[in-house]
């Protein structure tokens, strides 16, 4: 056996790369993707994003803000909870597409696109009009690869 081949031979010991080793680290790395805060299936919260923008346009003495929630998960999210505490507007949103939910039910939440999945790269898009935006910061939603 040659310097090289004892020096690989070693590395490998050195490494860990018995098969039993390989399964303890992959269990690992699951198990910190798992308690990142990611959702069953591993799309986190974040994975859900709202952008919004001025529309120059005005409802009732108030700025319009378009707004678009886009899933960039791999998987689609269903049941997507968005924090909108305090939220108001003088235009009538669909609630197909955003839902105040009542106090007693999450109260500060809003329910996207009436719970149902969103695909990956889909929006779910709605205006609203209000003297200022409001961050709808995504909470939770329900996983399905």
């Amino acid at each position: 056996m040659g310097v090289t081949d004892r020096l690989q031979s070693r590395k490998g010991k050195e490494m860990g790369s018995t098969p039993a080793a390989i399964l303890v680290a992959c269990m690992l790395l699951i198990s910190t993707a798992s308690s990142s805060g990611a959702a069953p299936g591993g799309c986190p919260p974040s994975s859900i994003v709202v952008t919004q923008s001025g529309t120059g346009e005005w409802a009732h003495g108030q700025p319009v803000y378009a707004v678009a929630v886009r899933n960039t998960c791999g998987c689609a999210q269903s049941d997507v909870k968005v924090d909108c505490a305090g939220f108001d507007t003088t235009l009538a949103i669909d609630p197909a597409k955003l839902e105040v939910l009542p106090a007693g039910g999450g109260g500060g939440l809003c329910l996207v696109n009436g719970g149902a999945p969103l695909a990956q790269g889909r929006d779910v898009t709605f205006s609203y009009a209000w003297s200022k935006q409001f961050g709808f910061r995504p909470v939770s939603s329900t996983v399905a690869c």
